[in-house]
């Protein structure tokens, strides 16, 4: 397992936040954390990465503690934030540079593979701007970017359609599919259901910090069906129509490639 989640808990002084959360994420797969906003996906992404402690447990990245040998286990992260968090003076090409080197890799051996994130994610053109002028959409972009360009084994995603409008939505599936398809390990988080259902292969359904359902995701409202609890949880994560609207663009993609 590339991903591993053991018995993770975190506190916030007295307030509990996750109770634990024990899952792994396998290569060539997947995964979603679902659940309404305060259940507790940020935190356990964050943990995931090394930007907040358990207090209890730990998360096994190839094998490595991210409580204990921190460094070891972000070589292998590619981790994209909720929040778009850029340097403003720079452009977008400046940034990426600035991602490289804090890898210690040469911009030169990866020049081709930005010139060609930046076309799929439709973001050529705006390389050269200094990221302040950048929409929340194009920052989102280049973030995604700045996550990849290193070629981690372990992507996360935290609120994958944040800030993206549907063809951004599409593009970043297609993407993610073809990590996939490359034995990536994929963690993502979402507070919609048919969101997780369109892109992920397996879900992990938080409440209040507490596992509720685990499974292959096309199969949690068939078992929610008739079990009040799970179907009102079902009613909590469904979109509205403008999610009715984003997933038949989805389908419509997925038909034309």
């Amino acid at each position: 397992m590339t991903l591993v989640f053991d018995g993770v808990w975190k506190y916030f002084d007295d307030k509990l936040v996750l109770r634990d959360l024990s899952f792994e994420v396998n290569r060539g797969e997947i995964v979603s954390l679902l659940g309404p906003n305060g259940s507790g996906k940020t935190t356990a992404l964050r943990i995931s990465v090394g930007l907040l402690k358990p207090s209890r447990g730990d998360v096994y990245v190839m094998g490595h503690s991210i409580v204990n040998e921190p460094e070891n286990a972000k070589r292998y992260i590619g981790f994209v934030p909720e929040t778009s968090i850029l340097y403003d003076n720079l452009t977008g090409f400046e940034y990426l540079e600035l991602i490289l080197d804090l890898w210690g890799l040469d911009i030169a051996d990866k020049y081709d593979e930005i010139i060609n994130l930046t076309r799929i994610l439709d973001l050529e053109q705006s390389l050269e701007e200094i990221t302040a002028n950048y929409s929340a959409g194009m920052k989102r972009k280049l973030m995604i970017i700045g996550a990849l360009i290193h070629d981690p084994v372990v992507i996360i995603m935290d609120e994958i359609t944040a800030n993206l409008d549907p063809k951004a939505i599409a593009t970043v599936k297609k993407l993610l599919d073809g990590l996939k398809a490359l034995n990536r390990s994929i963690l993502i988080s979402t507070h919609i259901l048919e969101i997780a259902e369109e892109i992920a292969d397996k879900t992990i359904i938080l409440r209040y910090g507490e596992v509720v359902w685990t499974g292959e995701t096309r199969k949690f409202r068939y078992e929610a069906l008739g079990e009040k609890k799970r179907e009102k949880i079902c009613v909590e994560l469904t979109g509205g129509p403008e999610v009715n609207l984003l997933l038949e663009y989805l389908k419509k993609k997925s038909n034309d490639s």
